[in-house]
């Protein structure tokens, strides 16, 4: 584990520097891949912004909520708070509501921004994820030392290399999601696709986990986001092909196009559904 970059005049948090590099990578790939929803690049790139500071909130936010009883224990903990601890779940839900706030004040297509964004968001947690590796953070179960995967952390534990497992997952989720976002032009099912591989992954991934980080009964606080999350990815993709579920209902609304507007326009390229 290297926490740490020591350059002699300096010294780097690594995890800093992974967390950088993932959001340098996420902007440069959410730049290229705008053009698939026919999205202005620049008004993107602001929004994402925005986005990026509601993720920050909510990543603090359920970290606090998550280690409660920790603060009101030793209060002196709070300072920790402030300087670090982040909780991924509470940053992706809220960037997703700083999202939907921003599309509905800039009339943007949220479905659309939501496609668009799935593939950078997972790039840049992928980076984040290999940060954790080095600060030895999220850490995985104790394993025997013969284990194929196990990897000796900073205390001469062999553990699970999880966060390096995650990491190499989100790699291949990037690209399945670029692809996806390319090649079908529904709106709203690029964005589903994300929430169900992800909910899985996470899910699964937490079993083997051994840091606090919150529980609910017998699972992760992680477990059960990701149980609501799987649902609503699934509406998602189902929404997505809804002119396929139900086609008297959609001919119906294509039927008298001298009473719509673009705005109003219900098919699945051309959809302002928020």
């Amino acid at each position: 584990m290297y926490p740490t970059i020591d350059l002699g005049f300096i010294t780097i948090p690594t995890y800093g520097l992974c967390a950088a590099i993932g959001m340098v990578a996420a902007f440069i790939v959410l730049m290229l891949t705008s053009k698939y929803r026919n999205l202005k690049s620049d008004s993107l790139f602001y929004m994402s912004l925005i986005c990026l500071l509601g993720g920050f909130l909510g990543a603090k936010l359920l970290y606090i909520i998550v280690e409660l009883d920790t603060f009101i224990k030793d209060p002196s903990q709070l300072l920790y708070a402030i300087t670090g601890g982040f909780v991924f779940y509470g940053g992706l839900i809220g960037g997703i509501i700083t999202g939907i706030i921003a599309c509905r004040i800039k009339k943007f297509n949220t479905l659309d921004v939501a496609d668009t964004v799935a593939a950078p968001l997972v790039l840049g947690q992928a980076f984040g994820r290999i940060g954790c590796y080095f600060a030895g953070c999220c850490y995985g179960c104790i394993v025997d030392k013969s284990h194929p995967l196990a990897m000796c952390d900073i205390h001469g534990f062999y553990r699970m290399p999880v966060q390096l497992m995650e990491a190499g997952a989100l790699f291949i989720m990037t690209i399945v999601l670029i692809v996806v976002l390319k090649k079908v032009k529904r709106s709203g099912f690029t964005a589903g696709l994300y929430l169900v591989l992800y909910s899985v992954w996470r899910f699964i991934i937490e079993f083997f986990r051994a840091d606090d980080r919150g529980n609910v009964g017998a699972l992760s606080t992680s477990q059960l986001i990701s149980l609501v999350l799987f649902p609503i990815g699934i509406a998602l993709i189902l929404y997505s092909f809804r002119d396929k579920l139900f086609p008297s209902k959609y001919k119906a609304v294509i039927a008298k196009p001298e009473t719509s507007s673009v705005e109003d326009d219900t098919s699945p390229e051309s959809d302002r559904a928020e």
